[in-house]
């Protein structure tokens, strides 16, 4: 459905006039697990898995808990362009300033217009690879990466308990379907563009395991005719850039073997 240094996972809420909706909803919470709202799930995902380029603008709000407890929203804007399986670009603005990832196959690299810094390293030779390589070697999770992660058989891999249609909602100019899904310590939120082209319109997540429950929504904008080029996905360093190293994370000590691994009774 993702960061600065670590771009936060995606959240936030549609307020609506629930008088006008109560009734369905309850007639549909009868049935825990609707399989429409499964097949809208894998439609998308075989849908998705089919693009063979897109571009999307998307805009996010990220709730985020101080340590006094009180919670503020963070916004964002992002933008993507992508040709499956090994050209990908995406720039987070914020607050002025942006971070951008390019992704030509070989290599990526990643620049701050903020400092100024860049860094260039090898990279996989497709977009799933970089994701993990990305999260696994540097701790940066990819904005929207569900996107390229989910396909036909991941609804039924994600551990779903519920999973709900909503209604039919007009979200800007697009028809959109709305759902409702639970898995454990999340609920979420889903409006699919009705017909033959089932894209996300927005998607909305909730943390039930936190207090103050933050959000995170994005709002989905597509492009799929726009014609790219493979200087899109190449960095040019601008004037003033500077290169700097890329640190990875420290690596993870093995865990001692606890007793019930090892089969010692207490």
């Amino acid at each position: 459905m993702i960061p600065t240094r670590r771009v936060s996972r995606s959240f936030a809420a549609l307020l609506g006039l629930l008088a006008f909706s109560t009734t369905a909803l309850h007639a549909e919470e009868d049935a825990e697990v609707d399989p429409r709202a499964i097949s809208a799930l894998e439609q998308m995902g075989s849908y998705l898995r089919g693009l063979k380029h897109f571009s999307i603008s998307a805009a996010s709000q990220t709730d985020q808990v101080l340590n006094n407890g009180q919670t503020v929203e963070f916004r964002h804007q992002i933008e993507l362009l992508a040709q499956p399986p090994d050209k990908l670009r995406v720039t987070v603005d914020a607050q002025g300033y942006s971070r951008s990832l390019f992704y030509n196959g070989q290599h990526f690299t990643l620049y701050d217009s903020r400092s100024h810094f860049f860094t260039r390293a090898p990279a996989p030779a497709n977009i799933d690879r970089l994701i993990d390589q990305l999260n696994q070697r540097y701790g940066i999770e990819l904005p929207l990466a569900d996107l390229f992660r989910w396909d036909k058989a991941t609804a039924s891999q994600v551990g779903i308990t519920s999973a709900l249609l909503i209604g039919s909602e007009t979200l800007g100019d697009q028809t959109c379907n709305h759902y409702a899904y639970r898995q454990p310590d999340i609920d979420w939120q889903l409006w699919l563009r009705a017909g033959p082209q089932p894209l996300p319109c927005r998607v909305v997540i909730s943390r039930r395991g936190e207090t103050e429950r933050p959000r995170h929504s994005v709002d989905f904008h597509w492009q799929l005719n726009a014609p790219l080029t493979t200087r899109a996905f190449e960095f040019v360093p601008p004037a003033g850039a500077r290169a700097v190293p890329l640190q990875q994370l420290a690596p993870q000590e093995p865990a001692a073997p606890s007793e019930s691994t090892t089969g010692t009774q207490p």
